[in-house]
């Protein structure tokens, strides 16, 4: 019918109920998406009964890392009697994901603790480790945080900081009340070169999530990249094909083309008005030109061949790419779309 009819608020004692039922089985499934599944929704049901299998997880080292990693944020919302324990047994194992999972909670748990770590992270770790590190600075109810990202940005302005870890510094530091930092913050704004287009976006250009990218391209409606780009032959035609971008342009080029669409238009998608000399008004992409015609594909009129001598003016217009993409989507979607866009090779 079209009519919106919410449902009442229900109770919760049927669903929990069910799941409690079975939540043993589906958390000794063996497929990953089961446990996964079956965790997230006994955290969200509150199902505090499950603290102790989501630990058994956290310590099962033959399980996968996903499924540890979620039922270490279990223990996380219930405030598990284990979680230290468990916080511990993550930041000691090899995968990289699970040891950030145990550094996001530790900051919360110990903060004072969890600085001191961090600093050493951010001098040794892998660059997800960073990364990460700077995120949780971000929150860190710590003085000593402040402390840390305020030589970090003295570093950024000495050029002397990655990157891949600038976008993650700076976003740290932008969470921060402390006057010290934002006033470097103000500082390096002020660095940035006033004839560059890009100079508050290039932070975006390293260090993203491909396939974080990846998500934003094919499933994010309000972007809805792949309604006008193909990429690797899904996608639509109304702007250019993306396969192999990666191998062809470099990153700039890509994020110049998102965050200023209308600087350069790619050929053969370039938005031409023509007035014709009888006064008649064409509109639509360039697709072809020589000396005596040019093509254009109009959405009125279809593929029209148009004759020079009987044009009397011709404007570009703007791009089919909104210039509003850069307020939809924040400097980390970017950075991921980046990144994605950079591995179509």
């Amino acid at each position: 019918t079209g009519l919106w009819r919410p449902l009442g608020q229900r109770a919760l004692a049927a669903p929990v109920k069910a799941v409690q039922q079975h939540l043993e089985v589906l958390l000794r499934s063996a497929s990953t998406p089961v446990k996964l599944a079956a965790i997230r929704v006994a955290t969200k049901l509150g199902i505090r009964e499950s603290a102790e299998a989501a630990f058994g997880l956290v310590a099962d080292h033959e399980q996968p890392a996903s499924v540890r990693a979620e039922a270490l944020q279990a223990l996380w919302v219930f405030q598990s009697t284990r979680l230290a324990e468990a916080v511990q047994i993550a930041a000691g194992e090899s995968d990289e994901a699970l040891r950030k999972q145990a550094m996001k909670i530790e900051a919360q748990l110990k903060p004072s603790d969890a600085v001191a770590r961090l600093r050493v992270v951010l001098e040794t770790g892998s660059t997800g480790e960073k990364q990460n590190a700077f995120h949780t600075l971000g929150d860190v109810p710590a003085a000593a945080a402040d402390e840390i990202l305020c030589h970090w940005l003295e570093k950024l302005m000495a050029k002397q900081v990655p990157t891949e870890l600038q976008l993650d510094l700076l976003d740290a530091a932008g969470r921060r009340p402390s006057r010290e930092v934002k006033d470097k913050l103000a500082a390096f704004d002020r660095q940035r070169p006033a004839e560059d287009d890009l100079r508050a976006y290039r932070e975006c250009l390293q260090g993203g999530n491909a396939e974080e990218g990846r998500k934003i391209f094919l499933e994010r409606a309000e972007v809805s990249c792949v309604r006008c780009h193909k990429a690797g032959g899904d996608g639509g035609e109304v702007g250019p094909d993306l396969t192999g971008i990666g191998a062809r342009q470099p990153r700039e080029y890509l994020l110049e083309s998102i965050v200023h669409p209308n600087k350069q238009i790619a050929a053969g998608f370039e938005n031409l008005l023509v007035t014709m000399k009888d006064g008649t008004v064409y509109a639509g992409l360039l697709k072809g030109e020589d000396d005596a015609q040019i093509e254009l594909n109009s959405p009125e009129d279809g593929l029209l061949k148009l004759r020079k001598a009987d044009i009397k003016s011709r404007d570009r217009g703007l791009s089919a790419m909104p210039e509003e993409l850069r307020q939809v989507l924040d400097k980390q979607d970017l950075r991921n779309l980046i990144e994605f866009l950079s591995s179509l090779k």
